[in-house]
């Protein structure tokens, strides 16, 4: 918001690979199309799109935009310390969070173009809070969450190694174990691959009943709160 777009980047960010070549013709109905959108949503003239010769901005203030909001939530998220306001921060972001950037009313190659980013920024704040979570000590509630989030992502193992370590200091060892086996077997499956060293070592401490080691996170989220 406030940054002005030259139109040949609007109809270039518009345009599907599988298309005919868009022209400023068809962004001239797109960009009626945003403006009928905007009055219907209610903005009464505090967001508008203006154009200036070659370019258009969206202007307006970004605290009534939620994407906007959710980003500012996530920069504060990563800059605090302290665990019980790491969570607070990332729970206020990811209530913000309204599905995948420009479902519906863009082309999928708009949207890998723009919405990349932000899904990146989306498993930020999920990181963020899932281990200011289990370094809380709120494994019984973690556990769902984690449970859901595995399965949207069964391949990142970050979330894999908060799941086992969170049902393991749940006391559901054979949980634990069973969660790191799946996800050895289908990455050996799909990618040749086998578990990271820190899963690994992960799932060796909690073969022996040991308790978990914290520094097994230090690469990743849990580091950072």
């Amino acid at each position: 918001m406030g940054r002005p777009l030259p139109m040949d980047r609007l109809i270039d960010l518009l345009s599907d690979e599988d298309e005919r070549p868009r022209s400023r013709a068809d962004l001239y109905v797109d960009v009626c199309r945003l403006r009928a959108s905007l009055r219907r949503g209610g903005c009464d003239g505090s967001v508008r799109l203006v154009r200036s010769g070659s370019t258009y901005t969206l202007t307006g203030d970004p605290q009534l935009v939620d994407l906007h909001r959710f980003t500012q939530l996530v920069n504060r998220a990563q800059r605090v310390t302290e665990p019980q306001e790491v969570s607070r921060l990332a729970s206020a972001a990811l209530a913000e969070w309204r599905g995948p950037v420009l479902e519906d009313v863009a082309t999928e190659r708009t949207r890998r173009g723009v919405g990349a980013a932000f899904d990146e920024l989306l498993m930020s704040a999920q990181l963020l809070r899932v281990a200011a979570e289990f370094k809380l000590g709120n494994y019984w509630s973690l556990a769902a969450e984690l449970a859901r989030l595995t399965a949207d992502h069964p391949e990142h193992e970050m979330l894999l190694a908060f799941r086992a370590a969170t049902l393991y200091e749940c006391g559901r060892r054979a949980d634990a174990l069973r969660v790191l086996s799946s996800a050895r077997a289908r990455m050996t499956r799909r990618l040749g691959l086998d578990l990271s060293r820190e899963l690994q070592d992960l799932r060796a401490a909690i073969l022996r009943d040991d308790p978990v080691d914290r520094d097994i996170f230090r690469g990743g989220a849990l580091g950072a709160v």
